[in-house]
């Protein structure tokens, strides 16, 4: 007679529910162990920076470059902080205007540069002078005169002047007007304004063609539609040697054109009425004397 073994079904459902609990534990510490070790191989043994690739620099050597950035060989990729990386060499080196850094497995690093051209000149504070770029970073200051070559932006009252920083306004409002010009005078006109006067943001005055016409802006509204409005006028309406003086009136009165004979004139009328209130003036004061004295 065979002994009869009683089983318990809840018993082994409950032993090998544990077993594979047991097992997606395992597989889980093994996963987490291995993540770390790829991590840490990552951070120390692999993608190491063999290779710097480093292009749009004509100012500044690789050397310069890697050494503003605080870049050596066999540094870790991962290592690399992209952002400090790219403040450190805009901060050291003045023309630059720009700089995207990334990186390119399994071990390069990519320095892309944009470098600052000289585009305007500045005055401040009386008699100096502030060289910025196309982007408004401050390229030279402390010049004692002008760059003729270059654009002359006339009452911009920059503040904080400091090699490489980006320009800044007691008045934010010029800055934002001043960019939207050059932005506007790129696409319709680049190279041709002289001179800009923002002195008074309300009345901007500006030189095209080498001094050949000065424009009457007026304030910086629609300054899109005004400025192409009377580019149009120059060179669609006006003889090519014409000089004198082009002032918007308004989107319905148009505009008008003094030449430089009109203005001559003009100035003369303007110097006899001044000396005829001058003489008036005089005589006036004569007859109160005499008045006064009988």
């Amino acid at each position: 007679m065979q002994d009869v073994v009683k089983t318990n079904p809840q018993g082994q459902r409950r032993r090998r529910r544990r077993r594979r609990g047991n097992m997606s534990l395992y597989y889980l510490m093994l996963f987490v162990a291995t993540v770390i070790i790829l991590y840490v191989l990552s951070r120390t043994v692999f993608f190491k920076a063999e290779n710097y690739e480093i292009s749009g620099n004509s100012r500044y050597t690789e050397y310069e470059i890697l050494s503003a950035a605080g870049l050596s060989d066999s540094e870790n990729l991962y290592n690399i902080d992209l952002s400090a990386t790219e403040a450190k060499i805009k901060k050291t080196l003045i023309y630059i205007d720009d700089v995207a850094v990334s990186r390119q497995l399994p071990g390069t690093i990519v320095i892309e540069i944009t470098e600052a051209e000289e585009f305007a000149c500045c005055q401040y504070e009386g008699n100096r002078y502030a060289v910025i770029s196309r982007n408004g970073r401050l390229l030279q200051t402390e010049q004692a005169e002008p760059d003729e070559e270059l654009l002359q932006i006339y009452g911009l009252d920059l503040i904080d002047v400091s090699l490489g920083d980006e320009f800044t306004s007691s008045d934010e409002n010029k800055k934002s007007i001043i960019m939207n010009l050059l932005d506007v005078i790129d696409d319709i006109c680049p190279g041709k304004i002289d001179y800009i006067d923002i002195t008074d943001r309300t009345d901007i005055t500006m030189s095209y063609d080498n001094g050949r016409i000065t424009i009457d802006f007026g304030s910086s509204l629609d300054y899109e539609y005004k400025m192409r409005y009377l580019i149009t006028i120059i060179e669609a309406n006006l003889d090519a040697d014409a000089s004198g003086e082009l002032i918007y009136i308004s989107s319905s009165s148009g505009v008008s054109f003094i030449p430089d004979e009109g203005l001559e004139e003009l100035e003369q009328s303007k110097d006899k009425i001044e000396n005829m209130t001058e003489t008036e003036t005089e005589g006036t004061e004569e007859t109160e004397e005499t008045s006064a004295t009988e």
